[in-house]
């Protein structure tokens, strides 16, 4: 027989996933089944996933899942185990204390050697105090699927993990900011943070939020909550990339953030027409609930961004103050404006954004085909302030350095007339496939129409 080294992983898990949960069958318990397990018990990386699990185990699937997994765990026979991952997404609520235990055992230097752990579960569970003071780790990522109770970080204590470089969170809860600072100044060597569907904070803390590290490379904001409650902060010197997404959850005035230092950074708020229309009666008020101040002061805080990606619905919120939004000049080289409604409110807007950015080399834009009508079109938008019309008149040598200019979507609306009519007014970019680029959503090319000559 082969050696067991020579046997693939996955193969051999997959062996393993079935003769594991039927240890009374005779057939299956013998010299080659056994040489199997001894070999698979001894394994340094696993990869536990319910969904292999044979189907004549179905009606029993969590006690078997859980009887495998405590194998593997409590009883391995090697130096350790240093890669694990658990993925069972509709795992019993009621198996978070055993959950846990996994974790605490895991963590244990006396008993693995984890570098990397991927836990992807749908039970709701609470992280013991061990996983923070695990020296060995490099990579965690904890996914729960039980929304309405979700996981727990109980991160009271001391946090260190100085190997930590990716911190990966879904459906996390913190009871408190200090306590998510807290976590993020015990990973030194941190260089990703992605969180998604997370709270940071309550709405009764005061204590702000930094991101600091040096060795920050990449953070991930997802549909999170919280930031906007307390004074948020990306001061860390070396980001490369940072990217909001979720909805834009109106800060009150004493939170939100405030600043963002990155090279690139993407804000890509992708909102509900409903709970956007709950608020927007709010936004003649300057202390709470408005969301084109709350935008602008997220711009505000920017430094050192070289590339913005901004969605429509951040233009949208925008929109609401295009009459009086005060832009410094940045340093930006590359513009994205990923999804802009047909209205004159968003064309003023990003008008704005060009006239701000005077070291521009890139240009993209691409007009939204599935905007919400009932507050994206021009006849629709009555209560919107009225976008100074000083906006759309070009400005030779503001653009002196853009190099390229692609627009997508185009459906000739005049709003998107407008914007190619200053871009080209104010740089000395020619109309070539190289540097510019007018496509409708089929790919039908229009930089050369009477349309678009006209606005020369």
């Amino acid at each position: 027989m082969a050696c067991m080294d020579d046997v693939p992983l996955c193969i051999l898990q997959c062996i393993m996933m079935f003769l594991l949960p039927d240890v009374g069958d005779v057939v299956r318990a013998s010299a080659v089944s056994r040489r199997l397990r001894e070999a698979w018990m001894g394994m340094e990386a696993y990869e536990l996933d319910a969904s292999t699990i044979p189907d004549h185990h179905l009606l029993d699937l969590d006690s078997t899942f859980a009887a495998i997994v405590d194998r593997v765990v409590f009883n391995h026979s090697g130096p350790g185990i240093k890669s694990m991952s658990l993925a069972h997404t509709r795992y019993d609520t009621d198996g978070d204390r055993r959950v846990t235990a996994w974790l605490d055992r895991l963590a244990s230097r006396e008993h693995h050697r984890l570098e990397r752990l991927d836990v992807n579960i749908g039970a709701a569970l609470h992280t013991p105090a061990s996983l923070f003071r695990c020296e060995t780790l490099v990579e965690l990522r904890l996914v729960v699927h039980a929304a309405a109770r979700g996981l727990r970080l109980d991160v009271d204590g001391a946090v260190h993990l100085p190997q930590l470089r990716r911190l990966c969170l879904e459906h996390a809860g913190f009871r408190s900011s200090t306590q998510f600072q807290n976590l993020i100044d015990g990973c030194p060597l941190l260089e990703l943070l992605h969180l998604r569907f997370t709270a940071v904070a309550r709405r009764e803390d005061t204590v702000g939020i930094e991101i600091r590290s040096p060795s920050v490379r990449r953070v991930v904001l997802e549909g999170c909550g919280g930031y906007g409650m307390v004074p948020f902060e990306v001061s860390a010197p070396n980001v490369e990339e940072l990217v909001l997404s979720g909805r834009n959850m109106v800060a009150v005035e004493k939170g939100g953030v405030r600043r963002l230092s990155a090279r690139k950074v993407s804000l890509l708020m992708d909102d509900k027409l409903w709970w956007y229309n709950v608020f927007a009666p709010f936004h003649h008020f300057t202390a709470f609930l408005n969301v084109g101040t709350n935008m602008s002061r997220i711009m505000a805080g920017f430094h050192g961004v070289l590339e913005l990606a901004i969605s429509g619905w951040c233009i949208e919120y925008l929109s609401k103050i295009v009459d009086s939004m005060n832009l410094p000049d940045w340093g930006i080289e590359v513009l994205r404006v990923e999804g802009m409604w047909p209205n004159q409110g968003q064309a003023g807007v990003v008008l704005h954004l060009l006239r701000s950015s005077p070291c521009l080399r890139n240009l993209f834009i691409t007009n939204e085909l599935e905007h919400p009508r009932e507050i994206s079109i021009d006849e629709n938008r009555e209560q919107y302030p009225a976008t100074p019309e000083f906006l759309f008149d070009a400005v030779p040598g503001r653009l002196t350095h853009l190099r390229r200019f692609f627009m997508f979507n185009f459906s000739g609306n005049r709003n998107e007339i407008s914007i190619i009519k200053f871009v080209l007014g104010s740089s000395s970019i020619s109309i070539n496939p190289d540097q510019f680029g007018v496509t409708d959503y089929l790919g039908n090319d229009w930089s050369s129409t009477q349309l678009i000559l006209a606005s020369l």
